[in-house]
């Protein structure tokens, strides 16, 4: 799957759009990328009055629900306006934010294939073991790990096999906030081990993003790098 750099300036314009008439403001920026049948859209600087009184207030699961509401609710014009722009139907929408860096990345997903990523045997044994330690203290173990995109600007992991029988009760329940609040610490406690991280990418990591899909049991987890080599 191959997009032009014009297909591509054209939807991240069209996202910014869609955002800002959903809740009133846009992102200062917004790119997308697309690799094989992923497509991940980058945003920065946005966020509302609402969401910034709330945030200082560190009232995260309010803000959090707010926003995913919001964006749930925009979902299925953001993959329309996707699959129309790029010519490929896309079957999940996954989206996670970070307020104290007011950075956040939306991943739209063809499941249609899964194709592998070129990546040295080597370095990815390293990589999931250090995945599995610092998870084993956070979540279930994965009982499959994969790198779906290994670039000099970040490293995505799919997990599946990443469920408990305590989550699937929470997202029987509805218990949206013990979600909000059970996804954070998970991505605290990645973001705490950073270094192990870092030592192994050769890379300062500047953001980090968890997406979990309840319904087929796998997650996401993206580290965004900084231009800085360590």
């Amino acid at each position: 799957m191959v997009a032009t750099k014009e297909d591509l300036l054209s939807l991240s314009s069209s996202f910014s759009k869609v955002i800002k008439r959903g809740f009133g403001r846009g992102p200062e920026t917004c790119y997308t990328v697309l690799r094989a049948n992923r497509l991940y859209v980058y945003i920065s600087n946005f966020m509302t009055p609402a969401e910034e009184i709330l945030a200082e207030k560190q009232e995260f699961n309010l803000v959090m629900n707010f926003r995913s509401s919001v964006i749930t609710a925009l979902s299925q014009e953001l993959v329309q306006e996707a699959s129309l722009v790029l010519g490929i139907t896309f079957d999940s929408f996954y989206q996670d934010w970070n307020y104290n860096s007011n950075s956040g990345i939306l991943l739209l997903v063809n499941n249609s294939f899964n194709p592998d990523v070129k990546i040295d045997e080597s370095f990815e044994r390293k990589l999931f073991q250090l995945v599995r330690i610092v998870g084993s203290q956070l979540h279930k173990i994965p009982s499959e790990l994969k790198v779906v995109k290994y670039t000099q600007n970040i490293c995505a992991i799919e997990s599946k096999g990443v469920m408990l029988p305590l989550d699937y009760l929470m997202v029987e329940q509805g218990n949206s906030d013990l979600l909000f609040t059970y996804t954070r610490e998970i991505k605290k406690g990645y973001y705490q081990h950073r270094e192990l991280f870092e030592e192994l990418f050769n890379r300062s990591i500047e953001d980090l993003f968890m997406m979990r899909d309840f319904k087929n049991n796998k997650s996401y987890l993206i580290f965004s790098f900084n231009k800085v080599y360590i």
